[in-house]
């Protein structure tokens, strides 16, 4: 029972979390602030990558041909 989470624990760690986040959390916050004061933007958008996830789909594809 100790490796599951009921709702009432569930509640109880996100209102932990929202009081005293992980570190990865509040170091990309910090990061992100740096960023925007330093006026610098973030290099890759999102269409760049989801046509490199396309492409590396369609190449995975390609290894499994279907038996005709």
């Amino acid at each position: 029972m100790r490796n599951e989470l009921d709702f009432p624990r569930v509640k109880a760690l996100n209102a932990y979390h929202k009081q005293c986040p992980p570190s990865h959390v509040g170091i990309q916050r910090l990061c992100r602030i740096l960023e925007a004061f330093m006026g610098i933007e973030d290099s890759t958008s999102s269409d760049d990558l989801q046509n490199d996830d396309e492409d590396d789909l369609f190449a995975d594809l390609q290894n499994f041909p279907q038996g005709g």
